[in-house]
């Protein structure tokens, strides 16, 4: 019986909110597909792309959490099949990806086409490159990501697909329909790949889902944003022996509690009430937003504030944040976009000494917005910048997710790379 995990969207090196406990807890989902995928003895490892979240920022730690979690998969004997994401694909003159160097230290097979006068070139997997691989009755093709050229490279890539044995496509590419964001295209594309490929495993979408028992994309393994929350997500565990079954493995994430509370009084106490009602998960991130009159803003002692939170949740972060309103009339040109957003951005500074930056924030978003990235996701990184240098504060810690009776292998991910020290730690 055949026997495969399909992971996508891992993000290693993801500082979220500026906290380490953040990137250990991406660093630490992924080590547990990996022992997954040993314990369970499958025959490889999919990952469609985004195993890193930087392409060109990754640090020692974020590297060795790579090594480390695939060498284990390597002493398993187990293969791990990679495609580059828009997180890991090199830039536009570069021709040697982070993938390539794991590759190139025999830690994963990372496919895709190669191309030569404009032809596209789908060679097998020689070692080094290729943009498919047979592994004892399997054919894995992979295709990385094109943005706004992957319909024409798919279609492409499709003509030369050869099925052989039970074969399997993978790409990271989102299926539109799912969420609104760039690098999506119809699914119809990918249903015409059926009778020459008998699973289709996409990343790049942070929410699990499956199209027909054929298109399988299996989300983040961690919350990468607060819009995420509510989606269900984790890994695929995949078996065929002529029949195709599987199920999507949950593995588990830190808590968010996103609150907001309207402050009518500095009553101090009347707020622990509120959050103690509210307290759930162990050592969550807390993201509360407390609306205020400007003249009861003046009188709340922001440090007590975060105390009372810290005594509630004992969090790993803290993003707190402020909706003051004054009561006064604010005449906007609804006809001018940009004289609103100067307004609100203005409004919210006003809160923070930051002095008047507004020009810099919204040349910052034109930047981002030039660039082909989603305005909503410019908006929240926006908001972020404003308030994050008095909002977040990290709390250190060991890592804080669920404990239970069996003892869980944890990395201490924050030590020296190859010190003795650094085995793994029972917690």
């Amino acid at each position: 019986m055949l026997r495969f995990v399909h992971t996508a969207d891992v993000h290693l090196g993801y500082r979220q909110y500026n906290s380490e406990e953040r990137a250990i807890d991406f660093a630490q989902a992924f080590l547990e597909v990996v022992k997954f995928a040993v314990e369970r003895k499958v025959d490889f490892v999919l990952i469609a792309g985004d195993l890193f979240h930087k392409k060109s920022d990754i640090d020692p730690l974020t590297l060795t959490q790579a090594t480390k979690a695939l060498e284990k998969a390597k002493k398993a004997g187990i293969p791990v099949i990679a495609v580059e994401g828009n997180h890991d694909s090199t830039y536009f003159r570069d021709t040697f990806s982070w993938l390539d160097y794991l590759a190139r230290s025999g830690l994963v097979i990372n496919l895709k086409p190669s191309f030569e006068d404009g032809r596209m070139i789908v060679e097998e997997w020689d070692g080094e490159s290729g943009a498919f691989v047979d592994l004892d009755g399997v054919r894995i093709y992979g295709m990385k990501y094109y943005g706004a050229l992957t319909e024409r490279m798919l279609e492409e890539y499709a003509r030369r697909i050869r099925k052989n044995g039970f074969t399997v496509f993978m790409a990271h590419v989102g299926v539109e329909g799912y969420v609104n964001m760039y690098g999506c295209i119809n699914s119809t594309k990918l249903h015409r790949l059926r009778g020459k490929v008998d699973y289709v495993a996409l990343g790049h979408i942070h929410k699990s889902f499956v199209e027909k028992d054929f298109v399988f994309n299996p989300g983040s393994l961690e919350t990468c944003d607060v819009s995420e929350l509510e989606y269900r997500r984790g890994f695929f565990y995949v078996e065929y022996d002529g029949e195709l079954r599987y199920r999507l493995v949950e593995n588990r994430r830190r808590d968010f509690v996103i609150l907001s509370y309207e402050m009518n009084s500095p009553d101090y106490e009347e707020l622990r009430r509120f959050l103690m009602e509210r307290r759930t998960g162990l050592r969550p991130v807390v993201d509360l937003t407390i609306k205020a009159t400007r003249t009861v803003r003046k009188m709340v002692d922001e440090d007590r504030v975060r105390r009372i939170v810290e005594e509630v949740f004992d969090p790993i972060v803290v993003r707190l944040r402020w909706n003051v309103e004054d009561g006064r009339i604010v005449r906007l040109n609804f006809d001018d976009r940009e004289s609103i957003e100067r307004a609100v951005i203005r409004g919210i500074l006003s809160n923070y000494d930051y002095g008047d930056i507004v020009d810099e924030i919204l040349r910052l978003k034109s930047v981002f917005s030039s660039s082909s990235i989603n305005v909503a996701l410019v908006d929240r990184f926006v908001e972020d910048l404003i308030f994050g240098a008095k909002g977040v504060e990290e709390k250190g810690g060991d890592g804080g997710k669920d404990t239970s009776e069996e003892e869980e292998e944890y990395w201490d991910w924050r030590r020296a790379c190859y010190d003795k020290r650094t085995k793994a730690r029972k917690r």
